[in-house]
């Protein structure tokens, strides 16, 4: 909800200076973001609270890459990582399955 404010706040300002070809990006921006918080709400009913876990702390992870990316103290190919986000919770999955790993 929060970045769909500031996105409308954006697009307000850039209206203001760039003209009525902002308001044709309304439809792009509407389909990529509803269909991503859509996803996001069917794949966390399928998720259990380890796998969430897992996936945010990969998150977090990325994170850092990007801070220490814009201080510009190391260069990280923070892309390669990528596919984590996804492999952290599968890891997760399989591991409790296995039972050795939970939530506290």
């Amino acid at each position: 909800m929060i970045k769909s404010l500031l996105d409308g706040l954006a697009a307000l300002a850039f209206a203001s200076s760039l003209g009525i070809g902002v308001v044709f990006s309304l439809l792009t921006v509407l389909v990529y973001q509803g269909s991503i918080s859509l996803l996001a709400g069917l794949v966390q009913q399928a998720m259990s609270p380890a796998m969430i876990a897992e996936m945010t702390a990969t998150g977090g992870v990325l994170i850092v890459g990007i801070g220490l990316l814009l201080l510009e103290l190391k260069r990280i190919r923070l892309a390669n990582f990528l596919p984590a986000i996804a492999i952290a919770p599968l890891v997760a999955y399989v591991l409790e399955r296995l039972g050795a790993f939970t939530v506290a």
